[in-house]
């Protein structure tokens, strides 16, 4: 069965975010993801969304595993998986190197391997209700997960773009994220998870910015604004030499240059990048490429709506609207 997924940001008020959840709820979706990168603290808000919603799940991703020393993070997820049994997701990722001290405190990024583990750790945390882990000094400890209940263990998923990190998840995890991939890159890395999956269900999910629109202005207007986010993560080598690599190097160092001249790196995003890694139209344009990326083996889109126009919640609203299924 199809399942259709979206992001919630995190820039929108508590209480608008809590509004919005609702609303996709009664749309139909099936998930709500929540990214979390430098604004609110992901368990804290799924909690919250989870709690105000009735049946979506809910998913958190990508969680940097640097961030939380691991027995907090198995605490948070148990904690969150209380709230709403069966619903729950949490996906974890290594971290960028570029952002990790400056942004963060953390030394920077961890192995795939190091995020297998910790997979396969709060795993067995949740259904033990018992964390393992060490000492600064290296020593075994045991904790008792006091008071937790966790009825229905949450879905845990590995932020993935690269082939090692994508073996790892299909190995250890529930599921992998995508982020800012293209069709041909989905469908090489759906095929290699597919290869290394284990019995256990495994779904893959790309987040795919969007934006139904009507008209050559409002369309115009939606490229600048995945420009505008594209410029950011393109200077991260994670995303930049990945697209480099699918054919867009000429692409990637133009906006990459653009910034070290200290010029506008969002002018500098060609409109093939964003056709690239975005789906940008009227509604039928919209699904057939969402379609595509299901033929690509993406078991789950998740959508990361644009906006356009003066009236930004109505943009967001219809593009939910038309693209509910």
């Amino acid at each position: 069965m199809a399942r259709l997924a979206t992001a919630l940001t995190a820039r929108a008020p508590l209480a608008q975010l809590i509004e919005q959840a609702k609303l996709v709820e009664g749309l139909g979706y099936d998930r709500i993801w929540l990214p979390e990168i430098s604004g609110r603290d992901s368990f804290v808000t799924g909690a919250v969304v989870a709690t105000q919603t009735n049946s979506i799940d809910v998913g958190l991703g990508v969680v940097p595993l640097p961030s939380r020393p691991l027995p907090a993070l198995e605490m948070a997820t148990a904690a969150l998986a209380e709230c709403a049994p069966g619903r729950i997701a949490v996906g974890l990722g290594a971290g960028h190197r570029e952002t990790a001290a400056s942004q963060f405190g953390w030394p920077g990024p961890s192995t795939p391997e190091a995020v297998g583990d910790a997979v396969v750790a709060m795993r067995e945390a949740m259904r033990s209700a018992t964390l393992h882990h060490r000492s600064a000094a290296g020593e075994p400890l045991i904790l008792e997960l006091r008071g937790q209940h966790v009825e229905t263990p949450p879905e845990l998923f590995i932020g993935a773009l690269r082939r090692r990190m994508v073996t790892v998840a299909a190995r250890t995890a529930d599921g992998m994220l995508l982020n800012w991939v293209t069709e041909h890159r989905a469908a090489r890395l759906c095929a290699l998870a597919a290869a290394n999956r284990t019995e256990r269900r495994f779904t893959a999910a790309a987040y795919v910015p969007v934006c139904v629109v009507a008209g050559s202005q409002a369309r115009e207007e939606a490229y600048r604004e995945v420009a505008g986010q594209l410029s950011s993560y393109l200077q991260l080598s994670a995303y930049g030499d990945l697209l480099a690599d699918d054919g867009y190097a000429d692409d990637v160092e133009a906006v990459r240059a653009a910034r070290r001249d200290g010029q506008n790196a969002a002018a500098a995003v060609s409109a093939r990048l964003v056709e690239a890694v975005a789906l940008i139209g009227d509604a039928d344009e919209v699904k057939a490429g969402l379609s595509r990326l299901r033929s690509a083996g993406v078991d789950e889109p998740v959508l990361a709506p644009v906006t356009v126009g003066a009236d930004s919640a109505a943009s967001l609203f219809g593009t939910w609207a038309a693209l509910a299924e």
